[in-house]
């Protein structure tokens, strides 16, 4: 959960289902590149998408899409939000949920995972088949390290322990079928 919190909404415990402050910055980046390179949703907006509006790219589904994550977030803990979505996304590989996760990728269960193996996993999300593991390992291991990264940067890890993560490799262990 720290991983996930870390790469894809560090101000979830902060916000109220939407963060102004994010999507200000992401806006700001998408302009200043061209084209759009970050995203500003929440960890609840993408629940919200995920379990109840879709993917369509329009005006009228994002103001739907904050507007229910804002009754969402007035609703559940904000743990609970979490684990649903922690639960509910797709990581590649047919893989929905971190356990299916876990074990298409590592063999093991969710909560017997290591710190580089959370990490990869959280960053799966975002682009599953641009960081698929078994495809395209280089990819995985950039993001991963990305995701240890942004786990330093909010206090999540220490140096030590973002040193030593970083450096190991994927091992993975693909489940079967």
């Amino acid at each position: 959960p720290r991983a996930t919190v870390a790469i894809e909404d560090r101000r979830f415990y902060e916000h109220g289902g939407v963060d102004v402050e994010g999507i200000a910055r992401a806006l700001w980046e998408d302009v200043r590149a061209g084209e759009v390179v970050q995203g500003g949703s929440t960890i609840t907006q993408q629940l919200v998408r995920n379990l109840y509006i879709g993917r369509e790219r329009t005006i009228e589904r994002k103001v739907k899409e904050a507007c229910l994550a804002i009754k969402l977030d007035r609703s559940r803990t904000k743990d609970r939000i979490l684990a649903d979505y922690i639960n509910l996304v797709p990581y590649g590989n047919l893989a929905y949920g971190i356990e299916a996760a876990a074990q298409t990728y590592f063999s093991r269960h969710a909560r017997d995972l290591t710190l580089p193996q959370a990490a990869l996993l959280a960053g799966l999300p975002q682009a599953p088949t641009d960081y698929d593991p078994f495809a395209s390992p280089d990819r995985a291991r950039v993001r991963r390290n990305q995701v240890l990264a942004a786990m330093l940067g909010n206090g999540a890890i220490s140096r030590e322990q973002y040193d030593w993560a970083s450096t190991r490799g994927l091992n993975l262990e693909p489940g079967r079928l």
